[in-house]
């Protein structure tokens, strides 16, 4: 791994035919001041990483991300992450070497067809995550877990869902599917 230092970052404004943008210079980091380590595999070759994809409810994705460390497993939380300045999606590729994903769908946002009656939603960054992981994965690799009468995107129909309830039921359909994907 090689480090770089932004010495001089810039943002230049639109000039002529030259579009707004911005400029930085770097210079090479001689010394390594933290060590870098590419993710762990386990000991089946499967990541251990699991990203976890979150609204606004915080004791869902608490109680998920303890779930997954006791099985052994890393949850991933954006928010947990450095940010290095990056942009939401730049750390979403960042932090998305994971070998597979959780998305929470529970009720943070309403809203409805025109006209229509409103209805409770996961926020859209959850709706977008869920079809970044889907394509960057694989379905096989990404399962979603839905609280209460959350709605859930349709074009991914037949796609299953599993539903987050209070007894903890959720935690051996997610067990289930990890094994599938071949975590032990």
């Amino acid at each position: 791994v090689e480090l770089y230092e932004v010495v001089n970052p810039g943002f230049h404004e639109k000039f002529g035919s030259i579009s707004a943008g911005y400029q930085m210079d770097v210079k090479k980091v001689e010394k390594q001041q933290e060590k870098i380590e590419a993710p762990v595999k386990s000991v089946n070759g499967v990541n251990p990483n699991i990203f976890i994809v979150h609204g606004h409810d915080d004791l869902a994705k608490i109680t998920l991300a303890r779930f997954i460390e006791q099985i052994g497993l890393t949850p991933i939380v954006l928010h947990e992450q450095a940010s290095s300045s990056k942009t939401i999606i730049e750390k979403i590729e960042s932090y998305g070497d994971v070998g597979f994903a959780i998305v929470l769908y529970t009720p943070c946002d309403q809203g409805s067809k025109l006209g229509g009656d409103s209805k409770p939603r996961a926020r859209q960054n959850v709706v977008f995550e869920h079809g970044y992981f889907i394509g960057r994965l694989g379905r096989d690799k990404v399962t979603a877990l839905v609280k209460g009468g959350v709605e859930t995107p349709n074009d991914i129909s037949g796609v299953v869902y599993i539903d987050l309830d209070d007894r903890g039921g959720w935690k051996m359909d997610i067990a289930k599917e990890l094994k599938h994907a071949g975590y032990e």
